[in-house]
């Protein structure tokens, strides 16, 4: 290198030959979902806008005319949803989520878990994952009936829209925050299941 300081941390610590773009594509492909290089438009658009919330709503009219120019017809509904999450997940003291700032490249549990969640909501039924077990993860009990609502009409307009999410691999599993229930078994099924909305 030439001394400089880098912009993204991560691309250095990629080391080995190459371009600027073959560094990136390389933590890119190792962190699949992890990075906001793999991420879709709409993903890249909700985490630059939480982004953006959590740190004094800088700049929020540029939100506003990314979200008109990417969601045209349904950019309010989506816009008002995702307002209504952020307000939500810092509402409680002990559900600040780990939202960073603007230049990180790398996402946090959170983000990545929060992300998932949209898209697990936009698919009903579907998968592995549990919007119950992921929302443990973001919020305590309290807070999780207030949140879903916002969740699903973020999710609702952006299928009304035609854009779906893509669904990543399961965010990793950190320990369980002192507020978080843990997975139970049902006697019946033998399946775990969240206990927090039973």
């Amino acid at each position: 290198m030439n001394g400089e300081p880098l912009w993204w941390p991560d691309l250095a610590a990629a080391g080995g030959p190459g371009t600027h773009e073959g560094r990136a594509q390389a933590v890119a492909a190792a962190m699949a979902g992890g990075t906001v290089f793999t991420l879709s438009r709409v993903e890249q658009l909700l985490l630059w806008s939480a982004r953006r919330w959590r740190h004094g709503r800088f700049r929020w009219d540029q939100v506003e005319m990314e979200f008109r120019r990417q969601l045209p017809g349904i950019w309010a509904d989506a816009l008002l949803a995702w307002e209504e999450v952020m307000e939500q997940l810092h509402h409680y003291p002990a559900s600040r989520p780990d939202i960073g700032n603007g230049c990180r490249s790398s996402l946090s549990a959170d983000e990545r878990t929060l992300l998932t969640l949209v898209a697990t909501l936009q698919r009903p039924g579907q998968g592995r994952l549990s919007p119950g077990l992921l929302l443990a993860r973001l919020v305590p009990p309290a807070g999780r009936r207030d949140l879903l609502p916002s969740l699903l009409a973020l999710a609702t307009s952006l299928s009304m829209a035609g854009v779906q999410m893509p669904l990543h691999a399961a965010p990793p599993m950190l320990p369980a925050r002192p507020f978080a229930l843990p997975p139970v078994t049902d006697p019946v099924t033998g399946g775990v299941r969240d206990c927090a909305y039973r």
